[in-house]
């Protein structure tokens, strides 16, 4: 298989939550992670879609806070306003002393709720858009194994030609781009790059990333450094 440096990048984006999803899964529409580690990068990817570039919510000192109560006609970007407007207002019921930070939510719990039903609501959004598709199989023993590969055989390799492209210096950056090099970082797949025999430093280019963003878009980067933290906790929990 060739995985040419200088693939062009498409003009037409998915979200970034959309990216990642297939980033993270094969051409077979298996995950290459953890499923709860990925649940958690989903969650991130959602709270970043929503903070760039028109900031739905904004964060200040690890706090997530809605600004409006206007939709923004993504079903999984509204499923997750609505959830954290729920709990804030939960939390606001809770607290009678007034303080306005009390009607915010803690960047880690905002994660923590919307990884209980990320990567269900990513894959039903790709499904509804036909951009995957469910193939359930038979195993052994008897149980059925579903899975959802992409409709579109090329849209993985469109994906990571656009990250490679960035990484490589042959396309410049863009806060996307860069935002999704963060969360391959923190999910460990550097590998899905096939960027092995480069004599690269990868971990070192996708560390410039995550340092790009943070200077065009500081909170996306504090929920980047915050999903990765969450992550290698997850990851102590399932094999410590």
């Amino acid at each position: 298989m060739s995985h040419a440096f200088g693939e062009p990048p498409t003009t037409i984006r998915q979200p970034l939550r959309v990216e990642l999803y297939f980033l993270a899964h094969n051409e077979a529409g298996e995950p290459l992670a953890h499923q709860r580690a990925l649940s958690v990068a989903l969650a991130g990817t959602i709270l970043a879609d929503l903070l760039a570039p028109v900031e739905h919510i904004s964060v200040a000192d690890g706090l997530v806070f809605v600004r409006s109560r206007e939709l923004t006609g993504d079903p999984v970007a509204d499923w997750a306003l609505r959830l954290l407007q729920a709990h804030r207002q939960r939390r606001a019921a809770r607290n009678s002393d007034g303080l306005p930070t009390l009607a915010a939510l803690p960047m880690r719990e905002a994660l923590r709720q919307l990884a209980v039903a990320a990567h269900e609501r990513t894959t039903a959004g790709l499904v509804a858009g036909d951009l995957v598709r469910e193939v359930s199989r038979r195993r052994l023993i008897g149980t059925k194994a579903v899975t959802f590969p992409p409709t579109d055989e090329m849209v993985i390799p469109r994906v990571r030609g656009r990250l490679r492209s960035v990484l490589t210096g042959f396309t410049q950056p863009d806060w996307q781009t860069d935002a999704l090099g963060g969360m391959v970082r923190a999910l460990d797949l550097v590998s899905e790059l096939y960027l092995d025999e480069a004599g690269l430093d990868i971990w070192g280019l996708l560390a410039e990333t995550v340092r790009r963003i943070g200077e065009t878009y500081p909170a996306v980067r504090e929920v980047i450094d915050t999903t990765e933290a969450l992550i290698a906790e997850t990851a102590v929990s399932v094999y410590g």
